[in-house]
């Protein structure tokens, strides 16, 4: 009979493996699954010691390290939680990079303001700049317990991922829900303060499942500065980007790179202040770099 677990955790050459109903043991990994991760489904060996076979994925979130190497997150996602906080203060261009990620897995973006100690604030302006993305945010507070019940309700029946800038408060909102809702088989996050810089520390170092309850789960990821999805082609990149490819289709060249071409709806679309610019730079600056990706992985 398959014995069927989930992978908890990687930690180098060991993971935390859970059968249904079981709590998590270490196991070491044989070379070959080198790239197993969170959110992995296994069957586990006879004597549940020992992986025997990855099982297939419903998708991976993946990102390039400084070198260029392949890095993977997590496995089996429904939904991208991406979190910000008045401070740090939040980076376009780091959910920009996240959003070319995601809607590639492809999986439902979200966008969670945390830190709102003292009740809902009206979403910051350049919000804007994403409805058309349907990012839907929900407003926060892990100190409070404010808004905690709609998030608890959102991710219910789903495999969640909290993925942002170190020091948003992504630990803080896992052990939040731990305390309120009784996550189930789960030991809550570490979590510290925000450094003197006012740059998070990065507490969590490895990504980690949450079991619900209730059914789904939630992963907590590490903190990160930046992030650089992985883009193997332009169409790649436009699925990123869905409100420039909508326009870019009504370009009068079909391989317009929206820069100075005549007749480019993306600039159009700029200029009449239907489309922020800062969203086509990121645009760019992520083109810019498949060729250095496609040396990499070649």
């Amino acid at each position: 009979m398959s014995r069927i677990a989930r992978v908890f955790a990687r930690h180098n050459q060991m993971a935390d493996v859970a059968e249904a109903d079981q709590p998590p043991r270490r196991l070491r990994l044989h070379r070959r699954f080198r790239d197993l991760a969170c959110g992995d489904q296994v069957e586990l060996d006879d004597t549940g010691e020992q992986v025997a076979r990855q099982l297939e994925r419903d998708n991976v979130l993946v990102r390039r390290d400084g070198f260029g190497r392949r890095k993977v997150i997590a496995a089996n996602i429904d939904c991208v939680w991406i979190v910000i906080a008045p401070e740090p203060a939040p980076s376009r261009n780091l959910i920009d990079r996240f959003l070319v990620a995601i809607l590639n897995l492809p999986a439902r973006p979200r966008l969670l303001v945390n830190k709102q100690d003292t009740g809902s604030a009206d979403p910051p302006e350049w919000l804007e700049a994403y409805r058309g993305l349907e990012l839907d945010p929900l407003f926060v507070s892990a100190r409070t317990g404010y808004g905690l019940d709609d998030l608890a309700a959102a991710a219910a029946g789903q495999t969640n991922i909290l993925v942002g800038q170190s020091g948003v408060g992504k630990s803080s909102l896992v052990a939040a829900l731990l305390e309120q809702y009784g996550i189930a088989d789960a030991i809550a996050p570490a979590t510290d303060d925000l450094a003197a810089s006012g740059e998070g520390r990065h507490t969590t170092v490895t990504a980690q499942w949450y079991p619900l309850a209730n059914g789904g789960a939630w992963i907590d990821s590490p903190g990160v500065r930046d992030f650089t999805p992985e883009i193997p082609s332009l169409d790649t990149l436009e699925r990123g980007f869905p409100d420039i490819a909508e326009r870019g289709d009504q370009c009068r060249f079909r391989d317009c790179r929206h820069q100075r071409e005549p007749g480019c709806a993306v600039l159009a679309a700029i200029a009449a202040g239907e489309l922020p610019a800062a969203r086509l730079q990121a645009w760019h600056d992520l083109a810019a770099e498949i060729p250095t990706q496609a040396r990499a992985r070649g």
